[in-house]
């Protein structure tokens, strides 16, 4: 192979390197990235540069062939919204933000391989770091995603008070001010947020505190001590900081030396999104924040995360990671696979994987129903394709109905553009049954779109919500996991067809060889037990035959390890075959039992269960 490199601050050479590296009998060519450290005490803007040099590339790597590697310097690059590319793109399960400046954005891709060799890309305000968009083959490794100044605004708390409030100091690298009505307000160049929640983490483990979830932060009021005034209260000033007192704050799970990332719900975009595309791996990567999940994935097929990490950042400073999810994926086809990961203090899930709803809202003849996306954060995208398989599912009792039906077209139904529309007119090659209509409480299901899933050998952490939350009618594989203090259920299948519209009905599932240490240390949606099966069905009476699985043994739970200071291990609703065995059952002295479900095994509307006695260490 052929190594190439451009000069280090001209682009003029491009057309050079173009023409240099058509491959010499080789079956890939190397492209050496330039190299942008500070020039005379000045950081260079990464943004223009890399957007000049991947537009000039573009026709090459768009065509495929020989296998192209892109080469970065190892060193730190730094991105800022001046001379990014804008694109409008409607992300599932995020806020939608119109045209998203993007620092990387890798589109039409065939065959390449961007070879990071360490290096640390850094963000500044709201960026979308990275996209790949209609790509195929295309490989990531050995990059690191981080921001310089995140959206979480990190408080740690000196002195705390149920009668007179909470004194605080925001971490140093948070640029905070009071506003005129006495809200903290966090800031950067074109962004400003005002928390108004957050999570309490332990100052030496950074584990999320025992019992205490989503907690209000009461921002009013808010003004600043002297360091005298902060005296007579009690504080104890061992530092030049300022002083923050927050006098409607009172909580007492929340005692000096916590540490609170004070926050928003808003999530504007990931730090990688990939749409359209198939063969992607992401490998040998770390993200360290992101307003968002830290990869979103739509209408794909065939994804790898090999040792993809959601971490927190190796010095230490800050006690979170990314603002929702740390993967999800919407829409998928082919196999999601995920191992040798480590998932760790991010916002919600380490994994999550569904398809989405569209409520009938119309028909119109024989062959056609209307359909809405009816989460506000789900709309916009392509739900389906000519040829794809659908099927319709009734909303109260969740049960799918007779009959699977293949798209012969689509269109919008509110407006001109497929692009950002919120309700879909489908089309059927077969004619639908009269009593398919709005009034039967309806939803359509692209069961083309569903993809198989492996999660080995990773590590979850210390993160909000729960594990991993599935849902998917085709094989799911969950083997040699860690779920270390997970704050709620370490591993949930939960289909909603009623407020959240995710789609999925989960049939062959393997749970084997997992360590659940201390999870289920707080409430959150569905976490009713370490593993908890819970599809939201509001009428389950109604139901002719359960939604889960598919006859016995459909769905095993063997040889895992539960280390764990409460009761419930299994809560499963409307699932038809389970099998529970050679499991060990370690008590453990961690917290004291609080949950409010105190049986081991809670079955609802299940049968074909198969619970062999567990292993039970006292």
């Amino acid at each position: 192979m052929r190594q190439l490199a451009l000069s280090r601050y001209a682009l003029l050479s491009l057309a050079l390197l173009l023409i240099a590296v058509l491959p010499i009998k080789a079956h890939r060519r190397v492209i050496q990235l330039p190299s942008l450290g500070p020039r005379k005490g000045k950081q260079i803007n990464a943004t223009p540069v890399f957007r000049k040099l991947l537009e000039g590339l573009h026709p090459d790597l768009e065509k495929g062939g020989d296998t192209l590697e892109l080469r970065f310097h190892p060193g730190r690059y730094h991105f800022t919204r001046e001379g990014a590319v804008e694109r409008e793109y409607f992300i599932s399960n995020h806020d939608h933000a119109g045209s998203r400046p993007i620092g990387l954005l890798l589109r039409g891709w065939r065959h390449v391989i961007v070879k990071g060799e360490g290096s640390e890309l850094l963000f500044e305000d709201r960026m979308l770091p990275i996209v790949l968009d209609s790509c195929q083959g295309v490989e990531l490794r050995g990059l690191t995603i981080d921001f310089t100044n995140p959206q979480i605004s990190q408080l740690h708390i000196l002195h705390s008070d149920t009668a007179r409030g909470i004194v605080f100091t925001p971490a140093p690298w948070v640029k905070w001010r009071i506003t005129d009505k006495g809200q903290l307000e966090a800031y950067g160049t074109s962004w400003r947020s005002t928390p108004d929640h957050g999570l309490a983490f332990d100052p030496k483990t950074r584990e999320l505190l025992y019992r205490t979830s989503d907690m209000h932060l009461p921002n009013k009021d808010i003004r600043q001590l002297t360091a005298r005034e902060a005296t007579a209260m009690g504080v104890t000033v061992k530092h030049t900081r300022p002083l923050l007192y927050a006098p409607h704050w009172k909580n007492s799970h929340l005692p000096a030396g916590t540490v609170f990332a004070a926050r928003t719900g808003y999530r504007p975009q990931p730090a990688i999104f990939i749409t359209e595309s198939r063969d992607i791996r992401l490998e040998k990567m770390n993200i360290h924040f992101a307003e968002g999940m830290g990869v979103l994935t739509q209408n794909s097929r065939d994804i790898t995360l090999e040792r993809f990490h959601v971490q927190l950042r190796p010095r230490g400073e800050r006690y979170f990671t990314t603002q929702a999810d740390a993967t999800h994926f919407v829409a998928c086809e082919g196999k999601i696979s995920v191992q040798h990961c480590r998932f760790e203090n991010m916002m919600d899930d380490a994994l999550n994987v569904h398809g989405v709803y569209l409520k009938v809202t119309a028909r119109e003849g024989k062959h056609t129903l209307v359909g809405r996306f009816m989460h506000k954060q789900a709309f916009g995208y392509t739900w389906a394709m000519p040829g794809d398989s659908v099927r319709l599912v009734t909303s109260r009792d969740i049960q799918g109905l007779e009959g699977s039906f293949h798209v012969r077209s689509i269109s919008p139904a509110d407006g001109e553009q497929l692009k950002g529309a919120r309700e879909l007119r489908i089309t059927f090659d077969e004619e639908l049954p009269a009593d398919y209509t709005p009034e039967r409480q309806i939803s359509m299901e692209n069961l083309t779109r569903t993809p198989s899933v492996d999660f080995s050998h990773n590590l979850v952490r210390h993160n909000r919500a729960r594990g991993i939350l599935i849902n998917t009618p085709r094989p799911v594989l969950i083997e040699d996991n860690t779920f270390d203090h997970v704050s709620g259920s370490a591993i949930l299948f939960s289909t909603d067809n009623n407020m959240w519209y995710e789609s999925g009905q989960t049939r062959e599932v393997t749970i084997r060889r997992n360590l659940f240490q201390d999870v289920l240390t707080s409430l959150y949606q569905f976490t009713s037990a370490v593993i908890s099966i819970h599809p939201i069905i509001p009428e389950l009476a109604s139901q002719r035959h359960p939604f889960y699985g598919q006859g016995p043994k459909s769905i095993r739970i063997e040889d895992n390890i539960f280390r764990t200071f409460d009761t419930p291990l299994l809560h499963a609703i409307s699932t038809d075959g389970i099998l529970w065995r050679g499991n060990k059952i370690e008590p453990t002295t961690s917290y004291p039992k609080f949950h409010p479900n105190q049986k081991r095994f809670l079955l609802e509307g299940c049968r074909n269960v198969d619970i062999e006695e567990s292993d039970l260490t006292e």
